[in-house]
């Protein structure tokens, strides 16, 4: 093997994961309500400086990245809602 084939073979695998959970219903009752979900990542990529992360989101910050992920790469995700 080459001195390629080394290098990938001691290269760690770079890994992400990410959780989205705990939705909530934000300003319930009134005509303005909404639902935010948590969003924690967590990774060992070099390209994040910070290895874990915790944020909400709402839905329609979903669509937009859906949007963004389709018209850059050409990807098509599927976003799974459950009923509260």
């Amino acid at each position: 093997l080459g001195s390629g084939s080394r290098m990938l073979e001691n290269r760690e695998e770079e890994l992400t994961t990410v959780r989205v959970q705990d939705p909530r219903v934000q300003n319930e009752g009134s005509w303005n309500s909404y639902v935010d979900y948590k969003i924690f990542l967590h990774t060992n990529s070099k390209a994040f400086t910070a290895k874990t992360s915790c944020v909400r989101r709402r839905y329609r910050e979903f669509v937009w990245l859906r949007r963004q992920l389709q018209r850059n790469a050409g990807l098509v995700l599927i976003f799974v809602v459950w009923d509260l």
